[in-house]
């Protein structure tokens, strides 16, 4: 978080475009249908996703671009369709989520952009503590394609984690594309 802080607004702009031109390298040779994407919490300097968003809704609406936002249970994901003009309101946490709440199949979800404060070469995640992304993870299916977005390459030493946590499949960043686990 403290790195990530530190970023001048010239840094995180720059930083921005090359993440989103490095996401559309790997888009443009997969072409995924369904790509689940999270929605930039402002406070927290998150890498801006609405970039990829707009392009994705501009250049190939027939993409089906989708968020999640926190179930009524407090401890699951529920997955929703988002497109650019999605009106859109904070949660409690200061979380963008869209104003509707019609559910998307999570099943249908090909490629699922997860964020992160730093990434491991085994491929697992540091998160912001509640679980929330491996729980979902969990009911999505076994051919998502699990992509982590950070301002930051992969860290060289191995991060905590638990027995339920998922690993990532590749890191985009503004370096370019860390590849870490091949899909199975």
């Amino acid at each position: 978080m403290k790195q990530r802080q530190a970023l001048t607004v010239e840094e995180r702009i720059e930083k921005n475009r090359l993440i989103t031109e490095n996401y559309f390298k790997l888009f443009e040779k997969e072409r995924p249908e369904v790509v689940h994407l999270f929605l930039s919490i402002a406070s927290k300097e998150e890498v801006d996703t609405r970039f990829i968003l707009e392009k994705l809704n501009t250049e190939y609406p027939h993409v089906k671009t989708v968020t999640s936002v926190i179930a009524e249970d407090q401890r699951s994901l529920l997955t929703i369709e988002v497109r650019r003009e999605t009106p859109l309101v904070l949660n409690r946490w200061s979380i963008p989520e869209p104003a509707t709440r019609l559910a998307f199949p999570t099943h249908a979800i090909q490629e699922v952009l997860t964020p992160l404060l730093a990434v491991d070469a085994s491929g697992y995640r540091l998160g912001y503590g509640k679980g929330f992304y491996d729980r979902f993870f969990a009911v999505c299916s076994s051919a998502v394609v699990k992509t982590g977005i950070n301002f930051f390459p992969v860290v060289p030493h191995d991060l905590p984690k638990d027995e339920w946590d998922v690993a990532l499949h590749r890191l985009v960043c503004p370096e370019g594309t860390f590849v870490i686990q091949q899909k199975a």
